[in-house]
């Protein structure tokens, strides 16, 4: 994809999130109905345990053209590690319009509790989604059209009173339908129908099975997209906790000549055990991109956390080959995350989380970075709830069309890049949850995006929470 055609995909992506911002809106009222509908949530004031508790909970995702719209992430329920029981997190958002062509949706709920009742301890995460549906009119054409009702996901991670651990998970719809196709569809679209038709009792086993032997767990809807698993259901238990994943379905809009994928609901929880110093609270990332006046996001990279228990005095390592940002904007190579926490039985706990780019190259103004480097150690003593953290930094080269750009040494040192372009080296912020966390550099970059964009690169932050 050359330069011009970057930039025109970036705009629409800028356009659709400026139409969506527009149209969420946080349901109160749906929010409202679902606390007050829960027993457990009017049981008293959270008890902190000796586990640590994490969930995470979305309605919708959206990417378009490779980038994530960050408003269209829908009905978030987070819970971070916490030890305690009886919290909730609900969320409800209306998404009678997305802001993305050919994809509206109605009514989605989302919520994570941490409980305990009769021995038993753990943490539920449910996402609903009361109907979305793809297709249309556009650009003067009918497409095909798919409708989905009633998706629910489910994800539950719990201790039994026996103190092994366990894990339960479900996914469900309501109905599926798909219209307006052409007379020729492949094979596999054909099996589809002839389920849906059917009607059966069992409907959302038999799709699953049907998705799960196709190529790729995806069947192409002519005219339309794609409608694939996203994952669906898994769950996992050691001797000292139990995690549990429900990541249900990825529907793809092509018609529009920019790809939308939307991701439905997706619940994870898990619990863990010893937790005596509190719950780490660390992540690595390689970097975040914002631009289109914040509306538009694209972070993460494969983002790595460490469980709330930590891990076990062992490094965790990943690794993430290359990565190139809106087709080739910016390319990133060698790209290495390691985190490491352990808890002592006396209330002491320690660890570190580092982020390494090998390099970063932006073609369009003529930057290579190489060697990017962000890493926080702490330490907590057995008698205190402080937590001591190291920041450390560094970059090995920076070169400007060619030639050689004197590296910064100085937290908060600004580089001038020319025609606006600027890095601002080692940034640090704080906040309750991971501590500090710092990024080797931010670079301000007026002309990458329409209306520009700002890249943070090598996340790492951590910290350690007596809550």
């Amino acid at each position: 994809m050359n330069t011009s055609s970057l930039r025109r995909a970036v705009a629409t992506v800028s356009v659709c999130a400026a139409g969506l911002a527009g149209t969420l809106a946080t349901t109160s009222a749906a929010d409202a109905a679902h606390h007050s509908s829960r027993p457990a949530a009017r049981a008293g004031a959270p008890v902190k345990t000796d586990l640590g508790y994490k969930a995470t909970v979305y309605g919708t995702k959206v990417l378009l053209d490779g980038v994530e719209v960050r408003n269209a992430k829908t009905a978030f329920a987070q819970q971070r590690c916490t030890r305690y029981a009886g919290r909730e997190v609900t969320k409800g958002t209306e998404i009678s319009d997305l802001g993305i062509p050919l994809v509206a949706g109605g009514l989605a709920t989302s919520y994570s509790k941490t409980y305990r009742k009769d021995g038993v301890h753990g943490v539920r995460g449910v996402s609903n989604i009361g109907d979305l549906e793809l297709g249309g009119e556009f650009q003067g054409q009918q497409t095909p059209t798919l409708k989905l009702t009633g998706l629910t996901s489910v994800a539950d991670a719990f201790r039994k009173a026996d103190g092994t651990f366990d894990h339960q998970e479900s996914f469900s719809f309501d109905g599926l339908s798909i219209g307006n196709l052409p007379e020729e569809i492949p094979q596999e679209l054909q099996d589809l129908l002839d389920l849906i038709s059917e009607n059966s009792a069992d409907l959302v086993t038999q799709v699953i099975d049907l998705l799960s032997s196709v190529t790729g767990n995806t069947i192409d809807i002519p005219g339309l997209g794609s409608i694939g698993l996203a994952g669906v259901k898994s769950g996992k238990t050691t001797a000292h906790s139990a995690s549990s994943q429900t990541y249900a379905l990825r529907l793809t809009v092509t018609a529009t000549g920019h790809p939308s994928e939307i991701t439905l609901g997706r619940a994870r929880t898990a619990v863990y055990e010893p937790v005596p110093a509190g719950v780490f609270q660390s992540r690595a990332m390689g970097m975040t991109l914002l631009g289109s006046n914040d509306l538009v996001s694209l972070g993460g990279l494969e983002e790595q956390a460490l469980p709330c228990s930590g891990s076990d005095g062992k490094v965790q390592r990943h690794h993430i080959a290359d990565v190139r940002v809106l087709g080739g904007l910016a390319t990133l190579t060698g790209v290495k995350y390691a985190l490491k926490g352990v808890q002592r039985p006396n209330g002491s706990a320690s660890g570190f989380v580092s982020t390494r780019i090998g390099s970063l190259d932006i073609p369009s103004i003529g930057l290579v970075i190489d060697g990017v480097i962000s890493r926080v150690d702490l330490a907590k003593a057995a008698d205190t709830t402080k937590v001591r953290r190291t920041v450390r930094t560094g970059i090995d080269s920076i070169t400007l069309n060619g030639e050689k750009v004197a590296v910064p040494t100085r937290a908060g040192q600004i580089v001038d890049l020319g025609n606006g372009n600027f890095l601002e080296y080692r940034v640090k912020s704080r906040n309750n949850w991971t501590g500090v966390e710092s990024r080797a550099l931010v670079l301000t970059l007026p002309d990458l995006m329409p209306n520009g964009a700002i890249l943070d690169l090598a996340w790492a932050g951590a910290h350690i929470s007596p809550n």
